[in-house]
């Protein structure tokens, strides 16, 4: 393949934040790998080569202008949820693109929830689109596009592509993957009467990262508990409870039994592998509840397997539409 073929990666990108780098890395490795070039939209104190302003209006628009697609990198970036500001960004992304007659994918993306109806109705706008190609992430994102839009298939998550084996253990240690929860008290005391030795808080973001430090302060005789920063620590552990969707896929690829927390993107992805109520929790009371028949899953060949064939039906995909 020619190297004239440009690829604009755009996304979610919070640096630090290990599922939004694992994304970014899986599906640019993957095309650099195929022989494309690409650019990428990137903070100003980000910027290297093959990368633009995300802030800067002319800077997008040339990096659309230099492109031949525009691929959306995975994750749930079109919900305003979390911020509408952030949703009326990539929207606006998209839409220039598609208006500059630029073919745009979103691969293994996840939409909503929408709280607004004006972020509705730009959404069904967006995905009316001919020249757009969804690979949907989830069965419920998968069924609502493929109500406006042909070009639809139900994937699943492009970060699992990063995920290589390991040696993996089992030792008498938990793994918590904090985000909003303050107090996690309540369910140290069932981790040590589980057996459980030490408690590791991991933090997948770097807006997580004081939490989890403060949290690995608390005292508990009998439970030895730190701050890590090391996504390894999963590989030894036990058990992991996780308020981070990524930080649930982990523990799920690698045979981990986890707990999600008051994570319905999670929920709604993992349903398509297994329909088992028992690795989600609404609150820390329905942890504990949980933790008393947990098992770990057994799904990494089949997520595996999806997530080979997405990337084959991209590289498909890429081939015909770019001319």
């Amino acid at each position: 393949m020619n190297l004239s073929k440009t690829i604009l990666l755009v996304g979610y990108y919070g640096f630090g934040n290990f599922g939004d780098e694992l994304m970014r890395k899986s599906i640019k490795t993957f095309l650099k790998g195929k022989n494309f070039n690409v650019l990428e939209l990137l903070p100003k104190d980000k910027l290297s080569h093959g990368g633009y302003n995300r802030f800067n209006l002319v800077s997008v628009i040339s990096a659309i202008l230099k492109s031949d697609v525009v691929v959306c990198g995975g994750g749930g970036i079109l919900q305003d949820k979390t911020s509408l500001r952030s949703f009326i960004y990539y929207y606006t992304i998209f839409k220039l693109s598609l208006l500059l007659k630029k073919p745009v994918v979103f691969f293994g993306n996840s939409f909503g929830p929408l709280n607004y109806y004006f972020s509705r109705v730009l959404l069904k706008d967006l995905l009316k689109n001919d020249n757009l190609y969804i690979f949907a992430r989830d069965p419920v994102s998968y069924k609502f596009s493929k109500c406006f839009n042909e070009n639809t298939y139900l994937c699943t998550d492009p970060g699992i592509m990063g995920l290589s084996d390991k040696e993996l253990s089992f030792e008498k240690k938990a793994v918590i993957i904090p985000r909003k929860i303050k107090s996690y008290i309540p369910i140290l005391f069932d981790l040590k009467r589980k057996g459980i030795k030490e408690v590791v808080f991991l933090p997948f973001s770097p807006e997580d990262v004081n939490l989890a430090k403060k949290l690995s302060n608390f005292s508990i005789k009998g439970l030895k508990m730190y701050f890590s920063s090391d996504i390894s620590e999963i590989f030894s552990s036990s058990i992991v409870i996780s308020e981070r969707f990524h930080g649930s896929l982990i523990a799920a690829f690698y045979g981990k039994p986890f707990v999600s927390i008051k994570d319905e993107k999670f929920r709604r992805f993992f349903s398509k592998y297994e329909n088992n109520d028992t690795y989600f929790a609404n609150n820390l009371f329905e942890v504990a509840l949980k933790l008393k028949d947990i098992q770990p899953p057994n799904i990494s060949k089949k997520m595996k397997e999806e997530c080979v064939q997405m990337y084959r039906m991209l590289e498909k995909l890429l081939l015909n539409i770019i001319r």
